[in-house]
């Protein structure tokens, strides 16, 4: 029975207040306002489901899908909605590309062989089959219902849309043009235009012309129309592989990760992308929405308004040259101009006051509280203004005017509301609290030695009485209050321009700068030399700037000329407005109002361009997307582990990596949300992923893969309310041929070998008391040992090759038997080699048996122990598994002379037909799962002799391209257990019922 499923949604309908999509062979249903999944139900046997079409005759869904059909009644329940499958899956001979409801019992469906077919509901007979004279095979397909029959277009393989009557032999037109295949086709006769989409990554558009008059829902219509080529218009970057008309638009998805919204003649209107570059499968809109859903298993909700320029922009002539801008609370304006006047503007009553500034030095370093209500203004002297809003809005009220010497002042910033921070030429920081109107000296540090040693981000920590600074060379700095050197620094821990904004937050800090990330710290109060980087979020866009909101979920930046703002939960833009670029002053705030009895929510912009003022205001509920579905990994999953805390047993955390770079620890609550809590991303792609568990609420993550690197990374489970929180601190990062650096600096040097291809295929892990060895598989044959050693740091390296027969290693097992540590490695000819770890302190190998069960490439391994016995089970390309009990024999006055020798083997390739990709053995329980979707369940036993194998059942999974299976839960009766591979799924799975017996 499937639990769970997360893989392509290659459906989905909005249908009244309700979402449907097809995810696999399931249907989805899910509130459009609220987000929560109301309802599952197997919709299609083992197929994909990839098309739903409401009826107009009742309340019932046909879904389709591969060769099958299947029809939904839709009623109400408690929950809001219920859904009953009256219809069970029809098959048809073909494949199925596009269906319409004909009457209340009759339903229509194209086929892939351009074949229409005609059927019964009640009877679940087919009625009639319209063959066309063009047989040509079809990627899309579209029919058309008219008055008493349907106008069929078919979109064909070779880049050709026919249209022509169901059941005629003659096509009434030929749409020529595309260079690929149709992949999409929609028609709208009332606005008389036809889109079609193709991979040669066009959309093109075609108009519709009639001019006898016949109405539109005839047939005599399309037997008189006539259709031109009306416009081609490129704005995906990869093939298009959706299209949608409403009422003013035509929307189109691609696997560019892009959604395009054009005008009715081609105009592009605006792009945004989403689904985390993952491909967009399906699209659905209606009056007020866009649904979209990919290839990264989320679904978004978009309001339609999207598609429109929602700004209100306007340029304000307050005083002339202007310099600074800047939004006070009240979100009124204050202006400095080249005249050293200070100018407050109140943008409702467009009134202004203007103050002369007694400044000698003409450049000048500004700073805004958090509160809004405070500007502090001063020169490279010394000079400092504060100024406060007063309640009226109308005018700027002095509060400190004073002169602090401090040598020549580089910065300036304001931390909270009564903090000020002074960094001099020399790298000497003055923090200064106010009180009264009054500046005290709060601390004095000094910045390490560095090329330009003065701030551009701070923040205190009033918790732990610490500052927090990033200094022009990109350097993360933690100083105590009462001492002046840092007492921790992350060297380059941002762009080298320095932090544009640290954020502390609990025990975390947050930095932003123009590298395109947003990097994480955790303090350690503790212990705060111990406070660690945790992990790093990659944005769409080079410069980010800060955080709009207090829930730190909306950030904003730059894209060359472009202000952006980035919703984090959806990973979409939801701000792109052209401004000329971050290199000028500016100022953006977030903030909510009344608007009608009800609070919406803006974001206001505000810059200087040629020595103008300008501003923009962006209504957000007309722009920001929802998700429905969060996604998560956008290609396929190579490794995955399952792991439940002692803190909330309903909750289960999945640790997965895959060929998109990420590792990412998602939780699935009870309710079956899926959130990714967190991610972090290394050089290549990651092949294997091992876990190990330190304390209670302590996880160790070791991952590796492409490039030769290692990451280890430990997690942290904390109670925290009513939920748990969870945190990542990275520990190793490691690359076995060296950096890029390195490799350029080394190229010369003959002795070292600085191979970028060679690729971590595998690893396991053996236990010691303060240390643990890690044993990699590698693509170059080798299998190399690291030891790491966790003192008050992380000791990483290697210290052990050992060269295979020239094969890749594909797999790593260490083995603990008669408190004898055994490594197994698989390689690509099939082979199993058993070494003999006999001295731990400078690992040192020994092999003592190889075997060769399989033709080719071993892919998984599992094995159970039992007194001198072990039983390995192996998995292929070669279709087949082997079972082999071995026995191993020690000399106990040799510690190094063990043996081991086979007793018996099982294997059989009859329960999949391609490559074995996942393997456990559980107490009497062995489960199998490949490439063709299967997931097998045996029953083993094994004696001193002979070990059998036995049949139990087998189910097929909607996860494509499985790449493995890992243990959920496993319980007398039945067994839970997730694959992965394009996506993944959890299944319970029984383990009494034997149908068939191997042996």
């Amino acid at each position: 029975m499937s639990l769970f499923t997360r893989t392509d949604v290659t459906a989905v309908k909005l249908y009244q207040n309700y979402i449907f999509s097809g995810v696999g062979s399931f249907v989805n249903v899910y509130d459009k306002v609220s987000a929560k999944l109301l309802m599952r139900i197997e919709g299609l046997k083992s197929q994909k489901i990839y098309g739903f079409v409401s009826s107009k005759f009742g309340e019932r869904m046909l879904i389709f899908g591969g060769k099958q059909f299947a029809v939904l009644t839709i009623g109400t329940s408690e929950s809001g909605i219920e859904l009953d499958r009256v219809v069970d899956p029809i098959i048809c001979d073909d494949w199925l590309h596009s269906a319409v409801w004909i009457d209340h019992d009759t339903v229509a469906l194209l086929t892939a062989h351009n074949v229409v077919q005609k059927w019964s509901i009640s009877n679940k007979v087919e009625l009639s089959s319209h063959h066309s004279k063009d047989n040509s095979i079809l990627y899309s397909g579209l029919l058309l219902p008219v008055q008493d029959d349907l106008v069929v277009f078919a979109g064909t393989v070779f880049s050709v849309v026919i249209i022509y009557r169901c059941g005629s032999s003659t096509p009434l037109h030929h749409l020529e043009g595309h260079r690929g295949v149709i992949f999409s086709i929609s028609c709208d006769p009332q606005k008389e235009i036809i889109v079609t989409t193709s991979d040669d990554r066009s959309v093109r558009i075609w108009g519709i012309h009639n001019k006898l008059g016949y109405p539109k829902n005839t047939l005599d219509y399309w037997d008189n129309v006539t259709i031109e080529h009306r416009n081609k218009v490129y704005g995906h970057t990869a093939r298009v592989m959706r299209n949608f008309i409403t009422e003013k638009l035509i929307i189109s998805v691609g696997e560019d990760s892009a959604i395009c919204y054009w005008d009715v003649e081609g105009t592009l209107l605006r792009k945004v992308d989403c689904h985390q570059n993952a491909t967009i499968w399906s699209l659905d809109a209606d009056e007020r929405h866009v649904v979209t859903a990919g290839g990264d298993s989320g679904i978004i909700l978009h309001p339609l308004t999207a598609a429109s320029d929602c700004s209100q922009k306007e340029s304000l002539n307050i005083i002339e040259n202007p310099k600074m801008v800047i939004f006070t609370a009240k979100r009124h304006i204050i202006v400095i101009n080249e005249s050293n006047k200070l100018v407050y503007y109140n943008v409702a009553e467009k009134i202004k006051s203007v103050e002369e500034l007694n400044h000698e030095s003409t450049y000048k370093m500004v700073a805004m509280s958090s509160c809004r209500e405070l500007i502090a203004i001063c020169d490279m002297t010394g000079k400092v203004n504060i100024f406060s809003e007063s309640n009226t809005g109308t005018c700027l009220q002095s509060v400190v005017d004073t002169n602090v010497q401090l040598g020549r002042l580089r910065s300036l910033h304001w931390v909270g509301n009564t903090h000020l921070v002074f960094c001099n030429d020399d790298g000497v920081i003055s923090v200064f609290k106010m009180k009264d109107q009054l500046l005290s000296s709060y601390g004095t540090f000094t910045l390490p030695s560095s090329k330009e040693k003065w701030l551009t981000a701070c923040a205190i920590d009033f918790k732990e009485d610490i500052l927090l600074c990033s200094d022009r060379c990109g350097n993360l700095h933690i100083f105590k209050r009462q001492e002046s050197k840092p007492i921790k620094t992350w060297n380059k821990a941002t762009c080298r321009y320095g932090a544009t904004s640290i954020i502390v937050k609990e025990d975390v800090i947050l930095t932003t700068g123009r590298d395109g990330h947003v990097n994480i710290f955790q303090i350690n109060s503790k212990d705060l030399t111990q406070s660690g980087y945790l992990s790093s979020k990659e944005i769409q866009f080079q410069w980010v700037e800060k955080f709009l909101d207090s829930e730190h979920n909306l950030l904003c930046g730059f894209q060359e000329r472009t202000f952006v703002v980035l919703n984090l939960k959806t990973d979409t833009k939801i701000v792109e407005f052209e401004c000329g670029g971050g290199h000028r002053s500016w100022d953006a705030v977030h903030y909510w109002t009344e608007v009608s009895g009800k609070k919406e929510e803006y974001i206001r912009m505000i810059y200087i361009k040629q020595s103008t003022i300008n501003s923009a205001t962006f209504e957000l509920s007309k722009i920001l997307s929802k998700n429905i579905v969060n996604g998560s990994q956008s290609k396929a999953i190579n490794c995955l582990k399952t792991y439940k805390t002692h803190l909330d047993s309903s909750m289960t955390y999945y640790i997965s990596g895959g060929e998109d770079t990420t590792v990412r620890l998602s939780g699935v609550n009870k309710e079956m949300a899926f959130e990714d809590l967190v991610t972090y991303r290394q050089l290549s792609n990651i092949r294997t992923l091992k876990t190990y568990q330190v304390d209670k609420n302590r996880l160790l993550a070791i991952s590796a893969g492409g490039r030769a690197q290692i990451c280890i990374n430990e997690f942290k489970f904390e109670k925290c309310h009513d939920r748990i929180k969870v945190s990542s601190q990275e520990l190793v990062n490691y690359m076995i041929k060296g950096s890029e650096l390195e490799r350029k600096r080394n190229k010369s040097n003959s002795e070292n070998d600085f191979d970028p291809e060679t690729r971590v295929m595998d690893l396991d892990i053996i236990m010691l008391h303060d240390s643990f060895i890690i044993f990699a598989g590698c693509s170059d044959a080798y299998l190399r040992a690291f030891k790491c050693t966790k003192n008050n740091t992380i000791s990483f390296k290697e210290f052990k090759v050992e060269q295979t027969p020239k094969t890749c290693i594909l797999k790593v097992q260490n083995i603990n038997v008669l408190n004898k540590d055994l490594l197994v490695t698989c390689t690509t000819i099939g082979e199993v080699v058993f070494w003999h770890v006999f001295d731990l302190a400078t690992v040192r190998l020994e092999v003592i048996l190889s075997l060769r069960p399989h033709q080719c490439g071993i892919n998984c391994i599992a094995y159970k122990t039992f007194l001198d016995k072990i039983l390995i089970a192996t998995g292929s390309d070669d279709n087949s598994i082997h079972l082999n009990l071995l026995q191993m024999t020690t000399n106990p006055s040799k510690q190094r002379d063990i043996s081991l020798k086979v007793v018996h083997s099982w294997s059989t390739d009859k329960f999949h037909s391609s490559q074995i990709t996942g393997l456990v053995l559980l107490d009497s329980v062995m489960v199998s799962t490949s490439i063709d979707q299967r997931i097998t369940v045996f029953h083993w036993e094994a004696t001193d002799d002979e070990v059998k194998c036995e049949f139990v059942s087998q189910v097929y999974s909607d996860v494509a391209d499985i790449h493995g299976l890992d243990i959920v839960e496993a319980a007398s009766d039945s067994v839970t257990v997730c694959v992965f591979g394009k996506g993944m799924e959890v299944i319970r799975l029984s383990t009494e019922t034997v149908k068939d017996i191997h042996t």
